[in-house]
């Protein structure tokens, strides 16, 4: 067994999806009418990502989506403004040099978004220019192809080099587990992810 091996090893990674189906409807049955409130929404509130990320992008319209936030702000005191602004790294500076609301953190997608299909290389370096003009957080897209094919190696460590990247700020690795085909593999690039480097983990 190679290390990647041994760190699934440690954890249940055989799921029955039908199963994991069944146990969501009931958590969602016995808790949804309890956590419809307005306290839980102002929470939920305050952990989305405020995000753009259209082919029509531009300075300006970026731009006043923080404006947006600065209102929101000043009109709404009593709630959290949204976690952060979501945007291609090359809007970094059109957020920064508009965004007042000091809790809203700038999250950058990098390595290769959406599809993650680029050199390592590339990956990384758009990642290190992001966080060079101020991207609080880092969105990437993890190896679907590797972790299918079994070589977790290699995307384990083209997800360390990003990390390393990222300098001090949070890396996001994004599973798209709409297409890993099973609650197994979505809890295997959890894990994986996670052993790589990964600070947080996204669906």
């Amino acid at each position: 067994m190679n290390k990647y091996d041994d760190a699934l090893a440690k954890y249940q990674t055989v799921l029955n999806d039908e199963i994991v189906r069944q146990e969501v409807e009931q958590i969602l049955k016995n808790n949804i009418e309890t956590n419809c409130t307005k306290e839980v929404y102002k929470t939920i509130f305050g952990c989305l990502d405020l995000t753009t990320l259209k082919t029509t992008d531009n300075d300006e319209s970026v731009a006043e989506i923080a404006k947006r936030i600065n209102i929101f702000e000043n009109e709404y005191p009593d709630i959290n403004p949204v976690a952060g602004i979501c945007i291609y790294p090359n809007f970094i500076t059109a957020v920064r040099g508009n965004l007042d609301v000091s809790d809203v953190n700038i999250v950058s997608v990098a390595g290769g978004f959406p599809s993650a299909q680029t050199y390592t290389e590339v990956k990384t370096i758009e990642t290190g220019l992001a966080i060079h003009d101020g991207a609080d957080e880092i969105d990437a897209v993890m190896s679907v192809g590797n972790f299918l094919a079994g070589n977790y190696e290699e995307m384990c460590d083209e997800i360390s080099e990003i990390k390393d990247a990222c300098r001090e700020a949070k890396l996001k690795i994004i599973l798209e587990s709409g297409i890993l085909g099973s609650c197994s593999n979505i809890k295997k690039a959890s894990i994986l992810s996670i052993y790589a480097g990964a600070d947080f983990i996204k669906t």
